[in-house]
């Protein structure tokens, strides 16, 4: 029974740190003034490995961005490579920072809300708010079937 428990505890500190690593190290690292952000008509030059950044949509006149993030379909199951893309598009968010993945650019959404078929494509979502203690990756369970990390559609 100390043997599973241990491991347990174990699993929960590895799961941790391997979730909260991209925002850590986006902090670390300096970036562009919030006023740099692409406006919803700009499509961003914003990729890397297995990802790339489709649009960014401001919520009203908040100051605050959705990101949309599209996956390479054959790396959708790798968190790394979500992970990846957050550091990147997160790292001079020092207080909100929301971005959602899609592996099919036809179901990335134009609009912050989306269809029941752009929700269903949906393969993961991060959510940082520092004013509502609010930080949070979760994926779809297709992704990561971990009941306490995913969402089901």
């Amino acid at each position: 029974m100390r043997f599973v428990s241990m491991r347990i505890i174990s699993v929960a500190v590895i799961t941790t740190f391997v979730f909260s690593w991209p925002v850590f190290a986006a902090s670390q690292q300096p970036g562009p003034p919030q006023s740099q952000q692409p406006s919803a008509s700009q499509s961003s030059d914003m990729h890397g490995d297995g990802w790339q950044l489709v649009r960014s949509l401001e919520l009203g006149n908040s100051g605050n961005y959705i990101h949309f993030v599209l996956i390479d379909s054959k790396r959708d199951m790798d968190t790394a490579v979500y992970g990846a893309a957050l550091s990147k598009i997160c790292r001079s968010a020092s207080d909100f920072c929301r971005v959602r993945f899609w592996n099919e650019k036809r179901l990335v959404p134009d609009t912050v809300s989306f269809t029941p078929a752009q929700f269903k494509g949906l393969r993961a979502e991060y959510v940082f708010n520092r004013a509502g203690g609010v930080q949070e990756m979760r994926y779809a369970c297709t992704v990561l079937p971990d009941k306490n990390q995913c969402f089901s559609h």
